[in-house]
């Protein structure tokens, strides 16, 4: 394995909270893994937080719901956005990019806490 490729499975990790998929001679994945998280994610000057909330704010305003559940989950389970932080980050985001995206996002967000939630009280 490369240690590019190392780099980049250790900041997917870091950032999302779980390995990628294993998918041979995926192009798709394997930029994601060599570029985007060892390149872009493991730069210095913002720290993963900061990078969670641009991509967060990005996310919001494309409207893409799966890949902000994702990013969301993430950062919950990284604990790297409180639920303060979050809830924050969506009214600021309603004033500027508007109601009906900061709508979207709460809807995921509410979704996702309700599934923690229930798992701590499963003790998973």
């Amino acid at each position: 394995m490369s240690e590019q490729r190392e780099k980049g499975l250790e900041w997917f990790d870091r950032v999302m909270g779980f390995q990628p998929p294993v998918i041979p001679e995926d192009p798709f994945l394997d930029c994601t893994v060599d570029h985007l998280f060892a390149n872009v994610w493991a730069r210095p000057g913002l720290g993963v937080k900061e990078r969670r909330i641009a991509t967060l704010v990005i996310l919001m305003q494309l409207g893409n719901e799966q890949t902000l559940k994702l990013h969301f989950g993430a950062a919950m389970k990284q604990k790297q956005l409180t639920d303060t932080e979050i809830d924050e980050l969506i009214l600021h985001v309603a004033h500027y990019a508007g109601w009906p995206v900061a709508a979207v996002s709460s809807q995921i967000v509410r979704a996702l806490r309700a599934e923690r939630d229930k798992a701590a009280k499963a003790g998973g």
